[in-house]
């Protein structure tokens, strides 16, 4: 049973209750009133007969049926008994009648009767004049309580309608307000729930594209350790190389896992003093067999000792995707330097390249701005990774392509973010 028929006939019920609590008894006293009213008016008519007999009788004049007639009711009957004489005027009842008696101090009796009929229909009218009554209050309260269930129905129906299209994907509905309070918490519910759904599903899908595209070259790097490993004839090199896969398959469970922080939470990270030395110099190493195979090098020059403040994986995640950028579109040697000044310590990257258009400069960090067979991604989530840890990532030059990746130092005795 839908919410309008439920609210209409709830309603009605309850009208029809009303109608029987208050008409029963309004008919009950009504009906007494109309016995009461001819019981009275029989009593007035028996008196004023009763009057003009005890004056007759006093005279010693006998009363007749024609001096009683004009004193009759019409349709009603008197009888008047004097010592042992009856006399009757009026109309001959059949069936029940409603009777009085009055008596005068000579001794005769006046009995006055009218149709219980007539009772019985003024009261039947009654009854039916506050049947109808009640049943027309019914019938506009029903009709009241159709209007304002649908007054009240339409907007549920919307809410239940908005929320359909969201169960269907659609994050962007919101539900129509509709000035009754209640329906329009439901629906700012709703808009609540629409929003933090769309914000979840849309951190799992830039989770997943980060990963695969994270993933992409440390596991190149994986599969290459372990292939060099498998044509290794000195047990010292092969050792080597197994110590190196280990080495990449701890960077791919990091990483994975500042990922996954990173997608499910918007908050900043909590920051560690990280020596910029020794995390760079790990990532080229790890970088140099590609760069080898590619027919490349890769060189790390000018690393200072120096701290910077960022979240844990953080650097060598940005630093994987410039390596990764200047090994996909670059050409020749790649630089790597590590230099700071009073506030900031920087990394730079640079390769040989022919380098980026002028016009292309900012657009090279915005998502899905990708280049030959790359997914556009890399940039974009580097300069990400590096604003949350309160950095930032900039093209310095477009030719040669010169990146730089800009931290916070660490001052003496941090041991975690501010």
């Amino acid at each position: 049973m839908t919410v309008r028929r439920r609210l209409t006939t709830s309603t009605a019920l309850i009208a029809l209750a009303a109608v029987l609590v208050l008409g029963i008894p309004l008919g009950i006293v009504e009906a007494s009133r109309i016995r009461a009213d001819e019981t009275g008016r029989l009593e007035r008519e028996a008196d004023g007969v009763a009057g003009v007999v005890d004056d007759r009788l006093e005279r010693g004049i006998a009363v007749t049926e024609a001096e009683l007639r004009p004193l009759v009711r019409a349709g009603n009957r008197i009888t008047v008994t004097t010592r042992g004489r009856t006399v009757s005027a009026g109309t001959a009842i059949r069936g029940g009648a409603l009777t009085v008696r009055s008596g005068v101090p000579t001794g005769a009796v006046i009995t006055a009767s009218a149709p219980r009929s007539e009772v019985d229909d003024r009261i039947l009218r009654s009854w039916l004049l506050i049947a109808a009554l009640g049943l027309g209050g019914i019938a506009v309260a029903t009709g009241l309580a159709a209007v304002q269930a649908r007054r009240l129905s339409r907007p549920l129906e919307r809410v239940a309608r908005a929320s359909a299209r969201l169960g269907e994907g659609d994050f962007s509905v919101r539900a129509p307000r509709s000035g009754v309070p209640e329906i329009d918490a439901i629906g700012q519910a709703l808009d609540d729930s629409a929003g933090r759904i769309a914000d979840l599903v849309a951190r799992e899908r830039e989770f997943s594209a980060n990963v695969s595209h994270q993933l992409r070259t440390p596991l190149t790097a994986l599969r290459l350790r372990l292939e060099e490993s498998a044509h290794a004839e000195d047990p010292g090199a092969l050792r080597d190389d197994l110590d190196a896969a280990l080495k990449e398959a701890d960077r791919l469970e990091a990483m994975i896992a500042a990922l996954l922080a990173h997608a499910r939470s918007s908050a900043r990270r909590d920051m560690t003093p990280v020596a910029l030395g020794p995390a760079v110099g790990e990532h080229v190493e790890a970088w140099s067999a590609l760069y080898a195979r590619s027919g490349r090098r890769i060189v790390l020059r000018d690393v200072h000792d120096v701290e910077a403040l960022a979240a844990p994986g953080t650097i060598g995640q940005i630093l994987d995707v410039l390596l990764d950028n200047a090994l996909r579109h670059g050409a020749g040697t790649v630089t790597v330097t590590v230099a700071d000044d009073a506030r900031r310590a920087t990394i730079a990257v640079q390769d040989e390249g022919a380098g980026v258009p002028a016009d292309a400069v900012e657009r090279v960090f915005d998502r899905g701005a990708s280049r030959s067979d790359s997914t556009g991604i890399g940039l974009h989530l580097a300069r990400t990774l590096a604003r949350a840890d309160g950095g930032s990532l900039r093209l310095t030059s477009a030719s040669p392509p010169r990146f730089e990746l800009r931290l916070r130092r660490a001052a003496p005795g941090d041991d975690d973010g501010a």
